[in-house]
């Protein structure tokens, strides 16, 4: 075996194997962009419901998953956990450090690139009717629910 052989060899069996593109990976929860069909933003899930979206995407492209930031608050991702289910949607919940840096709070993702042009789903859905903004519940103080 020569040295450079030798060299990656062992560096593989300290540091693990090389990764291809390693910053899509740690924005996109571990896949890349040319797989994915659908993205929404942390921000986009806690501000907006996508549901209807994410339901169309995965009719017109099934059998494949869905991949949630497990950073982001269960009761947001709750809706869409149900829609997979109710679809028979495969799902799973990334917790590791590419999540933790990660933007992204969904991305809806095949085994092999299909290289859409659009993923956003603001900019691939500009004017759903059906996405409703989710009520934001402001608490009283105390005194204010006897005043007011």
């Amino acid at each position: 075996m020569s040295s450079d052989n030798m060299q990656n060899y062992l560096n593989k069996g300290m540091y693990g194997a090389n990764q291809t593109k390693p910053d899509e990976r740690q924005k996109y929860l571990g896949s890349l962009r040319e797989r994915i069909y659908l993205s929404i933003t942390i921000e986009q899930l806690s501000s907006m419901d996508y549901s209807t979206e994410v339901k169309k995407e995965i009719a017109q492209h099934p059998n494949n998953t869905l991949l949630f930031n497990g950073t982001v608050d269960i009761k947001d991702l709750n809706p869409y956990i149900k829609l997979s289910n109710q679809l028979n949607c495969s799902f799973r919940i990334v917790t590791d450090e590419n999540a933790e840096k990660s933007t992204i709070g969904l991305v809806y993702v095949a085994p092999q690139a299909v290289n859409i042009d659009t993923i956003d789903v603001a900019e691939k859905y500009p004017n759903s009717d059906k996405i409703i903004e989710k009520e934001v519940i402001k608490k009283k103080s105390f005194l204010k629910k006897f005043f007011s």
